[in-house]
């Protein structure tokens, strides 16, 4: 999941190819910290697996588990957004934050973020700190610019116990990173294509016939 910026930040002008190079850039620095903060509490550099004698099938099969996974809760998420006006103020945020980039930026947004941010959280905070922790961290990392959107927190720290929870069961981080994958450019296609959803409070009723 991307983690948002400020809105005064959103507000300066910055063409969307130097936008998705400079986020792609910050999260190749995640990735590296991960990679390095496993590679000294591990002793080993394969960060990519829990157990280092996972044979090659298991690696080739699990990213298809995350596919499916990511599918789904992008699905759940744009079925209650309808119900819930804080993703429509998160739909307006990330909409105003990364405006129309082309297909290829938003490939490259996705990718960077699923990388970076589990390499570091499930490949090396989630064998230090344990899955609830790591998840917790996560989730902090994901603070919007407004109260009203602490929802999102709250999702990302669900969404943070679904990929540690896929890294345990596959032993490996190939599923959340695809996951990971789909559910951001999913996300990012959608929010930088469509208008936000109005989400409705209580029964819609018709409205009173005009007097004759």
């Amino acid at each position: 999941m991307l983690t948002t910026v400020r809105a005064d930040q959103a507000m300066t002008p910055r063409p969307a190819p130097a936008r998705a190079r400079t986020v792609a850039t910050f999260y190749g620095g995640v990735l590296l910290v991960g990679f390095f903060w496993h590679g000294v509490g591990q002793d080993t550099n394969d960060v990519w697996r829990l157990d280092p004698h996972q044979d090659l099938v298991t690696l080739l099969w699990t990213p298809a588990v995350g596919v499916v996974a990511g599918m789904l809760a992008v699905q759940a998420f744009r079925a209650l957004q309808g119900r819930m006006m804080w993703l429509g103020e998160l739909h307006r945020e990330f909409s105003s934050l990364f405006g129309r980039p082309a297909s290829g930026e938003l490939v490259l947004l996705a990718a960077a973020s699923a990388l970076g941010e589990e390499v570091l959280f499930r490949g090396a905070m989630l064998d230090a700190w344990g899955l609830w922790i790591s998840s917790l961290v996560f989730a902090l990392l994901h603070i919007p610019p407004r109260a009203s959107l602490w929802p999102w927190t709250m999702s990302a720290f669900v969404m943070g116990l679904g990929f540690g929870l896929l890294t345990l069961i596959t032993g490996n981080l190939g599923a959340a990173v695809a996951a990971h994958f789909v559910i951001n450019l999913q996300n990012l296609a959608y929010v930088t294509r469509n208008r936000p959803r109005l989400a409705l409070r209580g029964p819609v009723r018709p409205a009173d016939p005009a007097p004759r």
